[in-house]
């Protein structure tokens, strides 16, 4: 299971910690990778999928994505990107637009 933080947030936020402590209790790890690295002023949605395309790979199995704001439009990409090796997507207020009726 991946936690994908949002902008301008960390894999050791408030919420982050809140998950891997509810999931551990329950037998369950969670990896969240800082996409700040190697520099925040580089965040790209590139290159964070290139980021967690090694931490989908090092899981050996279909994963679940936990995605927050940022993390979250990052989730739906992910899943679109690497098919079969996402199993379910966990939205938190992603931060995609939705078209209404009518707009074009």
């Amino acid at each position: 299971m991946l936690y994908l933080h949002g902008f301008a947030s960390s894999p050791d936020s408030s919420k982050a910690r809140f998950f891997a402590e509810r999931l551990l209790a329950h037998g369950v790890p969670l990896t969240a990778p800082d996409f700040n690295l190697p520099d925040f002023t580089t965040l790209t949605l590139s290159r964070m999928l290139d980021q967690l395309a090694g931490h989908i790979e090092d899981a050996g199995a279909p994963v679940t994505l936990i995605g927050s704001s940022l993390g979250g439009a990052l989730a739906v990409l992910a899943a679109s990107r690497f098919g079969a090796a996402v199993d379910r997507l966990v939205l938190l207020a992603p931060a995609v637009m939705v078209a209404r009726p009518g707009h074009s």
